[in-house]
């Protein structure tokens, strides 16, 4: 089959990979859509983990076309989304269920091989069906999303509070739509890429703000009372870390979401954290939620029909990693047809 293969970081390329024997548990699936994510980029360069050689690719979604032989339930021909994460359901973390520490964690596209590529060779209880009505483009969502949720389900949105999204990107976009669904009556995109803005109102922000705006930090302590009640940050930069704090009102919450580069260091004012009692809170994988997002998706709550900017072959996704990468773009994908 053919497949894009990491054989080391910035090594990368497209080649024929033969498909291995299929397990008693274990589903082929034809890729029918895999999406490109930040953290793609990060394993590229060597700044996330990473198991080489491996086909990454950890948001996707296909169509089976084989089973082994003790598979239930999944047959030939169904459309499925894939959850990447599998966990070993018996070490400490898995038997408190907090699977998303899982000591034996693998992932797909990570440790193993993922959806950049013809087929993938997947466990059956990653596999969740979907309606054939569907798209799988649409479908290859689950993934971002059920993190996305994780993190809101961290963030214990309140009915009625403001809330302050930081990065327009998939994830920023998503969050700003989960956000209005848990309750928030004043969703603030920061976004500085204009077309990402005009989204983030389309898909429910109420207001949106570049970081590069003068006097920032003022104009949303004004509009807000002293800052919001929930700040999510969804870029991983040093300066929307700080930014993050900066935006966040007495008594508020600081959700870091995005993956920023290893050894990433982000200066905290403890003062100015400790008179404002501001919880601080991470979010990692999806546990749990990966049903939830398939959901979501399938009965149109959320809406990921803008975020797809472009539809890209596997030379196409190749030449990706190796050139700027373009700003306007939201999610491109791998489109098998």
């Amino acid at each position: 089959m053919l497949a894009i293969q990491l054989r080391s970081p910035f090594n990368l390329d497209l080649t024929d990979v033969p498909l291995r024997i299929l397990g008693p548990e274990e589903l082929l699936i034809k890729v029918g859509a895999s999406g490109v994510c930040g953290t793609d980029f990060h394993i590229f360069s060597g700044e996330a983990r990473s198991k080489y050689p491996v086909i990454p690719g950890h948001e996707f979604s296909g169509t089976v076309i084989d089973t082994g032989a003790a598979v239930e339930n999944i047959k030939q021909g169904d459309k499925v989304a894939v959850d990447p994460n599998i966990t070993c359901g018996k070490c400490y973390y898995c038997r408190r269920g907090e699977v998303n520490f899982c000591e034996n964690l693998t992932a797909l596209g990570v440790d193993l091989d993922g959806g950049f590529a013809d087929c993938c060779i997947v466990p059956v209880s990653q596999a969740y069906l979907l309606p054939d009505d569907v798209s799988l483009d649409y479908a290859a969502f689950a993934e971002p999303l059920s993190c996305c949720i994780r993190g809101i389900d961290r963030a214990q949105i309140k009915q009625g509070e403001t809330t302050t999204v930081i990065g327009g990107g998939t994830i920023g976009l998503l969050m700003v739509q989960l956000c209005k669904a848990a309750g928030s009556s004043n969703v603030i995109l920061i976004e500085p890429v204009k077309e990402k803005q005009n989204l983030g109102f389309r898909l429910g922000a109420d207001l949106t703000f570049s970081p590069f705006d003068e006097n920032l930090l003022e104009k949303i302590s004004d509009l807000t009372h002293g800052g919001s009640d929930t700040v999510i940050e969804c870029a991983g930069s040093i300066d929307t870390v700080k930014n993050a704090f900066a935006l966040t009102k007495r008594g508020g919450k600081v959700i870091l979401f995005g993956l920023a580069p290893k050894n990433s260091r982000a200066e905290i004012d403890l003062q100015a954290a400790f008179y404002k009692e501001i919880s601080i809170k991470t979010s990692f994988l999806n546990p749990f939620t990966f049903h939830r997002a398939v959901n979501l998706i399938t009965s149109k709550r959320i809406n990921v029909s803008f975020l797809s900017s472009k539809f890209k072959n596997l030379s196409d996704i190749k030449k990706m990693f190796y050139s700027d990468r373009d700003d306007k773009i939201i999610k491109c994908q791998f489109i098998n047809q």
